[in-house]
């Protein structure tokens, strides 16, 4: 006999609204464009690192530079499309926010463990993969709070590790494309989505 007491639970309800609330907010406000461009500033940056690595300098300032104007530019999407206290726009959201914010503190760490110097950049490659799994992590918490389909976008992270581990020297490329993809297509359910819901409406 299945067990329904999670039906009755207020908690359970409770936190079912907060999630049925946050879909809500992802599909009404144009979280899908922010994704796109999100996606589109990623490329670019992974690409610029790509040519940095292969062709100019590991000295790891040029790869700062490049990291961190890419973070303002993500902070400064978000902010022009969203709106000023986006974060405290719900409280998933809040949550999901925090969750990113770490997993680019623990990535900055990884890097930077083993950007001491130059050399060590260019022999210790395996932070690289270690967004990959980074990554994940912070998918499959999404998984966790939004939908067991975000599952997928763990799964995608986990495959994106491996082809960076099979050709290492293009890791910034593989990591670039297979976020962008990601994001690009999660933007795109997004508004399937929305212009399904406004037939209805």
């Amino acid at each position: 006999m299945a067990d329904n007491r999670n039906e009755h639970d207020p908690s359970f309800a409770a936190w079912n609204d907060l999630r049925d609330q946050l879909k809500r907010i992802g599909l009404t406000r144009p979280w899908p464009e922010a994704l796109v461009l999100i996606g589109l500033f990623h490329l670019i940056a992974c690409l610029i690192c790509h040519f940095l690595y292969k062709y100019v300098t590991i000295e790891p300032y040029p790869y700062l530079l490049t990291w961190s104007t890419q973070l303002a530019a993500n902070l400064w999407i978000l902010r022009r499309l969203l709106g000023r206290g986006w974060v405290r726009s719900h409280p998933l959201v809040g949550l999901l926010a925090r969750t990113w914010a770490t997993f680019l503190i623990i990535s900055f760490s990884a890097t930077s463990y083993s950007e001491m110097s130059a050399d060590q950049a260019d022999a210790f490659n395996w932070f690289k993969p270690a967004w990959a799994s980074l990554s994940c992590f912070a998918w499959a918490v999404t998984a966790w709070v939004i939908h067991p389909w975000f599952v997928m976008a763990a799964v995608w992270t986990w495959a994106m590790g491996w082809a960076m581990i099979y050709s290492i020297e293009n890791a910034y490329l593989t990591y670039g494309v297979g976020w962008s993809v990601l994001l690009w297509a999660i933007a795109a359910i997004l508004i399937r989505k929305r212009r399904l819901a406004d037939r209805l409406d």
